[in-house]
């Protein structure tokens, strides 16, 4: 009950009104009580009464959550029905009972809004002046207290009782002004990130792209000079063709990146699911990657099991996981392996791509997956790649990690479970 009352996702209005209807009603038995020992009767009635109004209202908006009707109520029975009746049998201007509409109107004022809270409050005012005016015109109207003990001791415990309850109340604000304000400073710092992150991906993208468009054009310029030529040269003519290709599939590549990502963050990432081998595929993938790439002479070492089953997946997507695997395992290793692996065990297929080149720090390799919203090109350049394929990967219902040491080298896993039984 006491998260569903003070719960911080439920609105500022409907917890203040929770704890003041806790109070209020604990606040009139207590006075009851008070009234019962001095022999106020009448006021030990209408305190009782206002408990028990105080609870069922409580009750009321907790059953239905109609906490606009509570306000109304709490406004209209209690504080210009009930209070006007404790100012008269609880010896009016001269009881405890003028501070209750002070709290009237502060509660009023929290619970309405707009003009209504203004007019509202008005009237409040207005009845508390209009009803001491007749207690003063009429003083046979007042149930006055018999002894200054007996007066004295109900301005206490009524002055007490609204200092709490306004105590509470500024409790309340504060502490939701402190919220709003650690909460608006939070945004503001995760916008200031983001600000920068997006200027240094935008940045990032254009430096990325532009490096292979500029290869573009040196070798088609290149190209050109070489056929105004008598007796061309077809071989440089072919190797200018060659790179001209792969630059272009290096752009296509980035562009692909960066559609994924944002299909992914609107949770639009979908898959053509299909019977595939998958020591076929990294076969192939890794031969063409090899063939069609710079390899840093880097040797290629495949340890795959050419008997295990085929499993249901994405073609396209896994070759786009391997390739971004292999892609960053080649910019970070020289003169060394990249070892491709694959084994299974009864719930799944695990592929591995393993290098001995740069490694990872623990600083890089703990936001490798997180995308690129950084401000750091170098983890922009792992962690583009790396966030799709997880992402790919994890559509898959499938899981990956990475273990790297830097300066040793890294191995990035995923595994692929068997899903639907398939045949062979």
């Amino acid at each position: 009950m006491r998260m569903r009352f003070f719960d911080r996702e439920l609105d500022f209005r409907v917890r203040l009104f929770n704890v003041l209807a806790i109070a209020g009603t604990a606040i009139s038995l207590a006075a009851t009580v008070v009234n019962l020992i001095t022999s106020m009767w009448v006021s030990a009635a209408v305190s009782g009464l206002l408990a028990v109004l105080s609870f069922a209202l409580t009750y009321f908006t907790y059953k239905t959550g109609k906490y606009q009707t509570g306000y109304i109520i709490t406004i209209i029975a209690i504080f210009m029905v009930f209070f006007p009746m404790l100012f008269f049998t609880s010896g009016g201007y001269k009881g405890g009972t003028p501070a209750l509409f002070i709290f009237a109107v502060l509660f009023t004022t929290l619970m309405l809004e707009g003009k209504w809270a203004i007019l509202v409050s008005f009237a409040e005012i207005a009845e508390y002046v209009i009803i001491a005016v007749i207690a003063y015109k009429n003083p046979t109207l007042v149930t006055w207290f018999a002894t200054e003990w007996e007066m004295l001791a109900d301005i206490i415990f009524t002055t007490i009782a609204v200092c709490i309850a306004c105590g509470t109340v500024i409790f309340f604000h504060l502490r939701e002004y402190e919220a709003q304000r650690i909460k608006l400073s939070e945004q503001n710092e995760q916008l200031k990130h983001y600000s920068e992150a997006k200027s240094v991906f935008l940045t990032t993208v254009a430096h990325e792209i532009k490096n292979p468009l500029n290869a573009i054009n040196l070798y088609a310029h290149d190209t050109v000079e070489l056929l105004d030529e008598k007796d061309p040269d077809i071989n440089t003519m072919r190797a200018n063709q060659n790179t001209i290709e792969k630059m272009v599939l290096r752009i296509d590549r980035i562009v692909v990146e960066l559609m994924d990502t944002v299909a992914i963050e609107q949770g639009r990432l979908s898959l053509d699911l299909a019977p595939v081998r998958l020591s076929h595929l990294l076969r192939e993938t890794t031969e063409i990657y090899f063939n069609k790439n710079n390899t840093g002479e880097n040797r290629l070492i495949l340890k795959l099991d050419e008997k295990l089953p085929p499993i249901v997946a994405d073609s396209a997507r896994i070759i786009q996981v391997v390739t971004n695997l292999l892609s960053n395992s080649m910019q970070h290793t020289k003169n060394g392996f990249i070892m491709i692996t694959l084994k299974g065990n009864s719930k799944s297929q695990i592929v591995s791509v393993t290098d001995n080149g740069e490694g990872m720090s623990e600083e890089i390799k703990s936001k490798v997956f997180g995308g690129y919203i950084s401000v750091n090109k170098e983890k922009w350049r792992h962690g583009i790649g790396l966030f799709v394929s997880r992402q790919i990967i994890e559509a898959h219902e499938g899981k990956v990690w990475i273990e790297s040491e830097l300066g040793k080298g890294t191995t990035v896993s995923f595994s692929l479970p068997y899903g639907e039984k398939t045949d062979e």
